[in-house]
């Protein structure tokens, strides 16, 4: 019976273990999609920074200050509205200026824009899908019962607001301290548990031996009693005198004569 409940602990503990690393790649290929969307959307906003400023010797200030303000909206560069429309601006604005049109450097990071735009398109499309996987993963039996206690809460979308703010959501999991605390609290109680059962131990042994002297000084004493008793007994038993024999009597001389 014992056997049995442990084959099943150690069972339940295996399905865990893979449950959660499962959960623990899905959580961490979110990470790596959303990474990806943070660094291309920062690098767009050095794009534009730098377009900027090569473009403010050619006019239409108050457009590229907005396109400019928005690099630094929310802490992530990259996140108004004015940047989905930042390449159309520029585009317009070589168009209106020949000049700026033919710069080699505006040509350059005009390029790099165009490529950034496509590849952020790209990364929002694996982040939400990777998401997709994750939180369906993470809803699903057993997963479901256990997935928020250790660390695992629910991915969220990439999406675009009604005034076309890109809003690139958070998302951390807590699941190594989680799990380490865990497993801490557990060493700590399996520590208490053992020095208890140490412990208990001890005084077991602790009464094996006692009882064991007890026992050996008891035999010791019977065995120097033993002795004196026996003789004792013999002392007291009664002696039984022999009975004496006759003396034989002489020979009579014979009265017969020669």
């Amino acid at each position: 019976m014992e056997l049995l409940l442990l084959l099943i602990v150690l069972g339940l503990l295996g399905a865990f273990v893979v449950k959660y690393n499962h959960l623990q790649k899905l959580g961490n290929q979110v990470k790596r999609f959303r990474g990806d969307i943070a660094a291309a959307m920062k690098k767009r906003g050095d794009l534009v920074g730098r377009l900027s400023d090569i473009a403010k010797s050619y006019g239409d200030h108050e457009k590229l200050t907005q396109i400019t303000a928005s690099t630094n909206m929310s802490g992530v560069a990259g996140v108004g509205p004015d940047m989905e429309n930042a390449s159309r601006l520029f585009s317009g604005l070589a168009m209106s200026f020949p000049d700026l049109k033919a710069n080699a450097t505006y040509q350059q990071l005009m390029s790099q824009l165009h490529e950034i735009e496509g590849n952020l398109q790209s990364r929002r499309e694996q982040y939400n899908e990777a998401a997709s996987v994750y939180n369906s993963y993470r809803s699903s039996l057993p997963q479901a019962l256990f997935a928020s206690a250790v660390g695992f809460p629910e991915a969220p979308f990439f999406t675009v607001d009604e005034s076309g703010l890109e809003v690139l959501p958070e998302f951390k999991t807590d699941d190594g301290l989680i799990l380490k605390e865990s497993l801490q609290k557990a060493g700590n109680r399996a520590g208490a548990l053992a020095q208890g059962a140490a412990q208990t131990a001890t005084q077991k042994i602790g009464q094996v031996r006692t009882q064991l002297q007890e026992a050996r000084e008891a035999q010791q004493a019977a065995a120097q009693e033993g002795p004196v008793e026996e003789a004792a007994v013999v002392e007291v038993e009664p002696v039984q005198a022999p009975v004496a024999a006759s003396p034989a009597e002489p020979a009579q001389p014979s009265d017969r004569t020669a």
